[in-house]
């Protein structure tokens, strides 16, 4: 099934065309947008229609002059164009409009190259002055003469012309952006850096970058390499490589964890002279989920992915810290009727988590802090009593109501339980959500969990 195509360009402005790796490291940043961009001079095209995003044109141009502030560029002189083909953004983006009777005829050529025309040369010059010459004064002019005249004269121009204007079905190359991520910072042996703190400062910028690039990649950081270059040409470079349990993509936690490592490197080994180079270098990439390609403008957009992947951070943490790395598991659910019982271990190996899935049981429906022995709970008035402390229950809701048979007797000791999550508060003001149950056999409350 064919989708509408949609394309959106973002004119650079052709003043000051930008150097290539510039360029490219904005486009990079785009793929937030669409998986389809196209790169041309000093332009980019984005095909909206495959994207699973929803925003108005208007948001798109906010969060592009964000992305362009992060690359140091100025975009209040940056200009828009929106079309159902690629040359039409362009041209509604040159010249504000999309009326072939308003268009002058140097769009002719905008439509014939979308991606590199801007200004002519003076064999193109010479043939708009040969189409002003027969009268022509806009570009809706030349429809005025039957197509197959100007097919004749020109031949294959102007048939591309056609096609370029009618359909924009030109096969343009799509940009596909390098995986191969370094970055590198220098500076003079009189700043004096020898400790793991000093490095982070300097560092810090460039593993922003890093990050920033591979957020937009839609890719997930498995392994990196450090390389430490010396004062003394003789003495040679240090190199401290990374691997992470799960893929990353968070600034904060990476230099957290780059802090551990080159810590515990310099502790290990202390540094002979004064760092004046570091080098980054990307050893392994691997795909995310098109889920968590989201928005990051602000801390408050960051909410919601953090939140997600603070599990996923936390033990890539502990994995690092360990040494060697120890196998990460996690507590799934399997069927059993006592709920002590209905769990087990399952490990979580690097090829099925490497995609960056998020755990299932991240927030489950049960509590996480489950107690293998329920402990009584005693009615008294409004209140719960547990140990010698009252708990004020201050809402409830019955969760699901669980059975054990006169088969199962042997297995479970045979039960009938109503289980509900509770809210309760202490005198001290502390709250807490608690997974109780009413033994409906001996008629006795009991806390089985906390969540």
């Amino acid at each position: 099934m064919s989708h509408k195509k949609e394309w959106w360009c973002v004119d650079l402005g052709q003043a000051n065309p930008l150097q290539k790796e510039r360029l490219d490291r904005l486009t990079e940043s785009f793929f937030r947008f669409t998986p389809e961009l196209i790169q041309g001079r000093n332009r980019i095209f984005l095909e909206m229609g495959r994207t699973k995003q929803f925003f108005t044109f208007h948001r798109f141009m906010e969060r592009a002059r964000v992305l362009a502030a992060r690359e140091g560029l100025d975009a209040s002189y940056w200009r828009f164009g929106v079309g159902d083909t690629l040359p039409g953004a362009w041209v509604q983006a040159r010249f504000r409009s999309k009326n072939a009777d308003g268009l002058p005829l140097d769009a002719y050529y905008d439509f014939l190259d979308p991606l590199e025309h801007f200004e002519m040369n003076r064999a193109q010059m010479e043939r708009i002055y040969l189409f002003r010459s027969l009268g022509m004064k806009s570009l809706g002019q030349l429809f005025s003469v039957p197509k197959e005249s100007w097919l004749v004269r020109f031949g294959e121009e102007f048939d591309r012309f056609l096609e370029n204007f009618e359909w924009g079905h030109s096969p343009w190359t799509r940009y596909v952006p390098s995986l191969e991520l370094s970055d590198r910072t220098r500076w003079n042996a009189e700043d004096y850096v020898i400790d793991a703190e000093g490095l982070i400062f300097r560092i810090k910028p460039m593993v922003d970058r890093l990050c920033e690039r591979i957020y937009s990649l839609r890719r997930g950081l498995k392994k990196m390499e450090i390389t430490l270059k010396l004062d003394r040409s003789n003495v040679p470079d240090r190199t401290i490589e990374l691997g992470f349990a799960f893929p990353q993509t968070s600034r904060i936690l990476l230099l957290k964890l780059l802090r551990e490592k080159l810590s515990f490197a310099m502790q290990k080994e202390p540094l002979s002279d004064p760092v004046i180079e570091v080098e980054l270098k990307v050893l392994e990439l691997v795909k995310r989920e098109h889920e968590s390609l989201r928005f990051a403008f602000s801390e408050k957009d960051n909410e919601e992915s953090v939140r997600d992947e603070r599990y996923l951070e936390l033990l890539s943490y502990l994995s690092l810290k360990l040494e060697p790395p120890a196998e990460v598991f996690q507590a799934e659910l399997t069927e059993h009727l006592l709920p002590e019982r209905s769990w087990k271990k399952v490990l979580l190996s690097k090829e099925a988590k490497s995609s960056g899935d998020r755990i299932s049981h991240l927030f489950a429906r049960r509590p996480l802090k489950l107690f293998s022995n329920p402990l009584p709970l005693f009615r008294v008035g409004p209140y719960l009593k547990r140990k010698e402390q009252l708990w004020r229950v201050c809402e409830f809701s019955q969760e699901e109501r669980l059975e054990g048979y006169s088969w199962d007797v042997e297995e479970t000791g045979g039960f009938d339980r109503t289980y509900y999550r509770v809210k309760v508060q202490n005198d001290s003001g502390t709250t807490q959500f608690w997974w109780i149950f009413k033994d409906e056999l001996l008629g006795k409350l009991n806390l089985h969990g906390i969540y």
